[in-house]
């Protein structure tokens, strides 16, 4: 009769164990899956390359930029992420996606 509690007992430790370990680790494969984070409001512009994709703007204010090609997976690995600056990001918006930029807000015209 102990025996079998005992059994018992370990079998919900060990479920619940793993239970705690698949968690985190999709925790984790979903925190590689996103660009820079920055835990202050600042000006920065990524591209993914491999993706095509572009994130950029005021991080932690707006407004902001996320681009990704139609029919694409709307991701990127953290490493994939390479930092840009404001003209490239441009640049590449209007190659790879065919952003207007006389169509957008104040803020995406300035120099």
């Amino acid at each position: 009769m102990i025996q079998t509690i005992v059994t018992v007992v370990l079998a919900v430790v060990a479920v619940a164990v793993l239970a705690v370990v698949a968690l985190a680790a999709g925790a984790w494969g979903q925190s590689l899956r996103q660009p820079p984070a920055f835990a202050m409001i600042v000006e920065k512009y990524h591209a993914c390359p491999e993706r095509k994709a572009l994130h950029g703007g005021i991080f932690g204010k707006g407004p902001s930029k996320i681009l990704f090609p139609e029919g694409e997976r709307r991701w990127c690995w953290r490493s994939e992420w390479k930092e840009i600056d404001r003209r490239e990001f441009r640049r590449l918006a209007t190659q790879w996606h065919g952003v207007d930029w006389s169509r957008e807000g104040d803020w995406w015209n300035r120099e």
